[in-house]
């Protein structure tokens, strides 16, 4: 006989042992433990088997070593645990602090104990919560049902079952994982119940059903604060950052942070707050106070403290060589006049935005150096740093407007060469350094994408580049970080 055929034979008679009842049926394992096995049929999800037999998803994701309960296959034979078997120790949740979030709201959310997050973080101080923190939160204790044999449950009280939960709107910037954190649901619980084969596959608007949950614990931030949401949760060193603030009725809002005052624009009905966040390079890598105040037009007041970490921007450095007839742009009193010229010019504050969404690129060429690079120049000491971003593009080719805007340098410096600052607003501004010809003159409004000069080899430079800059309430921070987020 074919020793391929007798291979399949086996298989097919090892299979064939499995006692099936339908879908499922009970058995014994080594031990003598009695167990049900269900095969999984077409259309289910690992969260719908788990409730038709009363279990979690995790139960049976743990005792069949399932790494991702969201892919499970059609014909899969599942262990389903019953009375006897016992679960590992259940993994600790991880939570990451929001805003306004205390120890003993997460406590209560998880319904666990202040020293007992305390103890697994081994944290000394419960106050030194930061936003954005990642702690471990105590898993919950699994339990498994009384009776010998798991029995699915009716259909009808799977469907209510089912059926219960909160439906969740995806908001911008949110991740599956931080709603699942929302709720105090698992991520696989929520990848499940809405039939997700990848979490990262979510959009702003879409509607998911959020299993066995009620709404959300709110923060109670104080009237009139009724939200504060600041994007990224974790700031770093030579980026922006956004706050915004919403109020219970029309009021004004006020706040500092890194010894700076926040400029909040308020919305059409005075209810929703933006406020942009430059992290200065240099800030060194720590938590930070921020505080806000938002005064009501009835008078009521309240504020608020939050402790902002901002983490290293991570820079590498390297070595520039100047042309000997150039050195003299080195001279410290030079680049501080001009850097005191730009800053100055940066620094007003346009209450209206011209910018939508995110930064186009101004330049059709590849960057070749990016922001935040610590330099030195020509051997000499690493005490200076890259304020823009470098694109290697062609002599005389375009030179185009990031974003909306209106110019308000347009002139020849020194370090910088032939130069346009353009205005768009909120603090925002672009700089656009080095060129051979400018096209556009202060006062001009440009759009987006316009063409406002060319390319050149002027000032401090060792060849024909764009020199991109972006400077926030007069600070230089990353411009590409523009191009790929939307604040917004």
């Amino acid at each position: 006989m074919d020793r391929g055929f007798s291979v399949l034979l086996l298989v097919i008679l090892l299979t064939l042992a499995v006692p099936i009842q339908g879908v499922s049926g009970q058995v014994n394992s080594d031990e003598g433990v009695p167990v049900t096995v269900h095969v999984v049929q077409r259309g289910e999800t690992l969260f719908r088997i788990a409730q038709s037999y009363g279990l979690t998803v995790d139960q049976i994701a743990s005792v069949n070593g399932i790494a991702n309960p969201g892919n499970i296959q059609v014909g899969q034979r599942l262990i389903i645990p019953v009375d006897g078997y016992e679960l590992p120790p259940p993994e600790p949740i991880v939570h990451i602090v929001q805003v306004g979030e205390n120890l003993n709201l997460i406590a209560d959310r998880y319904d666990t104990t202040v020293p007992a997050i305390l103890d697994l973080n081994n944290l000394s101080q419960a106050n030194l919560l930061f936003v954005g923190q990642t702690i471990a939160i105590p898993g919950p204790a699994a339990t498994l049902p009384d009776t010998t044999i798991a029995e699915p449950v009716s259909n009808e009280a799977s469907a209510v079952t089912e059926g219960s939960g909160v439906r969740h709107v995806v908001q911008r910037g949110e991740t599956l994982f931080s709603i699942a954190q929302q709720y105090g649901v698992s991520l696989a619980e929520l990848e499940a119940a809405n039939d997700l084969p990848n979490s990262s596959l979510i959009f702003a608007g879409q509607e998911l059903i959020v299993p066995g949950a009620d709404q959300p614990q709110r923060v109670d931030f104080g009237s009139p604060i009724r939200l504060v949401d600041i994007l990224p949760l974790i700031l770093v060193e030579g980026q922006s950052g956004r706050v915004r603030v919403e109020t219970t009725a029309s009021a004004s809002v006020t706040g500092t942070f890194l010894e700076r005052d926040l400029n909040f624009v308020p919305g059409a009905d005075g209810t929703v707050h933006y406020a942009l966040l430059a992290i200065p390079v240099y800030t060194s890598p720590g938590v930070y106070p921020m505080t806000l105040i938002a005064t009501a037009v009835n008078g009521q007041s309240a504020s608020l403290s939050l402790n902002i970490q901002i983490r290293s921007g991570d820079y590498s450095s390297q070595n520039i060589d100047i042309p000997e007839d150039r050195m003299q742009l080195l001279a410290p009193a030079v680049e501080d006049n001009e850097l005191g010229l730009l800053r100055n010019v940066t620094s007003g504050f346009t209450v209206e935005r011209y910018f939508q969404g995110t930064m186009s690129l101004p330049a059709a060429a590849v960057m070749n150096s990016p922001f935040g690079t610590r330099r030195s120049y020509n051997g000499g000491a690493v005490d200076r740093f890259h304020a823009g971003a470098d694109f290697a593009g062609a002599p005389g080719s375009a030179v185009l407007a990031a974003a909306a805007g209106r110019v308000v340098l347009a002139d020849t410096l020194h370090i910088r060469g032939i130069s346009v600052v353009i205005d768009h607003g909120w603090g925002v501004y672009t700089n656009y350094s080095h060129l051979s010809e400018r096209y556009v003159h202060i006062g001009d409004y440009v759009s987006m994408g316009q063409v406002i000069g060319t390319v050149g080899n002027t000032g401090r430079a060792t060849g024909a580049h764009l020199h991109w800059e972006l400077w926030l309430n007069g600070v230089p921070v990353d411009p590409m970080q523009w191009v790929r987020e939307n604040f917004f």
